[in-house]
């Protein structure tokens, strides 16, 4: 009889033990679902249902949500760590720069973005808008060349001057505001071109990249995307880019453009009609690993992760 009880003892002890362990577990996966913030969603570009709009996805369960219904037809959104948002639509003859604010209800099958402001007035095509992480500052391009301004659309001004010389586009705003990637062929060949904003300087970062469009930052700033036709069957590809020695090497090479990097840097959202139909698709950088994300017959593009929230670091000089 002792024996019996010391060992219902030791396995209640043990039970209790395994309860503590999964109790602990859980707590972890809470925490490192926090830690991720909105990074299991998205939005996107698709014409799914006419006119390009924006919508969300859970990239978990694959919902699909409509965040407009204007007709009016938008271009790929930015997206600041605040749920702020940017993004190109057409007004009358030509396509302006707008910006609003994703609702609390962005996990949601309803989906809302609120406050959406005209920020650009302007005969001539506004495009390609870009956020800084903290949603202050946007880049854009326009008829005058490469724009910046804040998001609530004032101190407006050129950075990089339109030429007939040259064709500069597809700028992107880095994370801390401090510099515009964009692609230009003012070396000659198409390739990445950085705009520094303390000092005005244009420097070359890319050489022999073949760069067409599709400039991204990474989060921390170190790292840059972008679409090329340097790949080995000169197909459409993304390649990413070292920010600071312009060196790059490929990621995809098989119909693919668009790409956005996540936080961690770990995973990319990309455009690609490698099955046909322009999809989104999610790439696992470290294992190299693909999923088809959208099954649609309209165009599904310019998808961007939701980003993480600001964390407090520290003061620089």
């Amino acid at each position: 009889m002792k024996v019996f009880k010391k060992a219902r003892g030791i396995m209640a002890r043990a039970v209790s033990g395994i309860a503590v362990l999964i109790f602990a577990l859980t707590l972890s996966v809470a925490a490192l679902a926090q830690e991720r913030g909105d990074e299991n969603y998205a939005v996107f570009v698709s014409q799914r249902n006419g006119a390009a709009e924006l919508y969300s996805i859970d990239l978990n369960t694959r919902q699909v949500s409509q965040l407009t219904n204007t007709g009016r037809g938008h271009l790929t959104p930015a997206i600041s760590s605040n749920r702020g948002i940017v993004f190109a639509s057409r007004k009358g003859s030509s396509y302006e720069i707008f910006s609003g604010q994703l609702g609390s209800t962005v996990r949601t099958l309803r989906p809302t973005l609120l406050g959406i402001n005209r920020l650009t007035i302007n005969n001539n095509d506004e495009t390609g808008a870009s956020l800084t992480r903290d949603g202050v500052w946007v880049a854009f391009l326009s008829g005058n060349g490469i724009e910046v301004m804040t998001s609530t659309g004032i101190n407006r001004r050129v950075v990089v001057p339109s030429s007939e010389q040259f064709s500069d586009f597809s700028p992107a705003i880095s994370p801390d505001g401090a510099r515009v990637a964009f692609v230009s062929n003012r070396g000659g060949e198409f390739d990445l071109w950085i705009y520094t904003s303390a000092t005005g300087e244009l420097r070359q970062l890319t050489r022999g990249a073949k760069a067409t469009g599709g400039a991204s930052w990474s989060a921390d700033g170190k790292q840059i995307v972008f679409n090329t036709t340097a790949t080995a069957g000169e197909n459409s590809g993304i390649a990413i880019a070292v920010a600071e020695t312009g060196g790059f090497r490929i990621l995809t090479d098989k119909g693919d453009f668009n790409g956005s990097l996540s936080a961690r840097g770990d995973r990319m959202l990309f455009t690609s009609t490698r099955d046909g139909d322009a999809e989104i698709y999610l790439l696992n950088i470290g294992s190299g690993s693909v999923e088809r994300l959208t099954f649609n017959a309209g165009m599904d593009d310019g998808a961007v992760f939701l980003a993480e929230p600001v964390r407090p670091g520290r003061p620089t000089r």
